[in-house]
C-alpha cells in the first residue's frame, strides 16, 4: 500500500501540479509538493517546471475568463506531455507513491 498520496492537476499561475492528499504525504511535503523535495532525477524536476510554465500559457493572463489562446492542437500536444510525465513520475516515484490524475490531460 502506498505511504504517500498525491493528486495530479495544473492550477494556472501556481507552477505546481501534485498536491498531498493524506495525512503522511501533508506531513512530508506540505500541501502544494515542490518536485524538488520529491526523491526525482533532476531532468524530472525540470520537466515538471517546464509543463506548468507552459500550461500557464493556456490562460488569456488579460482576462482570464476569456477562452484559451490554445487551439486544439496545442492542448493535444500539451495533454500528450502531460500524460507522458505522469508515467515517468510514477515509475520513478515507486510503490511508496499514489499519483490519482485529476489533470483532465488523460484521452
Amino acid at each position: 500500500m502506498a505511504k504517500y498520496h498525491l493528486r495530479y492537476f495544473f492550477d494556472p499561475g501556481a507552477r505546481i501540479c501534485l498536491w498531498s492528499s493524506n495525512d503522511a504525504a501533508r506531513q512530508k511535503f506540505d500541501y502544494a509538493v515542490n518536485a524538488s523535495d520529491l526523491p526525482l532525477p533532476e531532468n524530472t524536476q525540470r520537466r515538471l517546471v517546464y509543463l506548468a510554465a507552459w500550461y500557464d500559457t493556456s490562460i488569456d493572463w488579460n482576462y482570464p475568463p476569456d477562452p484559451s489562446p490554445w487551439d486544439e492542437a496545442e492542448r493535444q500536444r500539451f495533454n500528450t506531455e502531460a500524460q507522458k510525465w505522469l508515467a515517468t513520475l510514477r515509475e520513478e516515484l515507486g510503490p511508496d507513491f499514489e499519483i490519482e490524475d485529476q489533470s483532465g490531460t488523460a484521452k
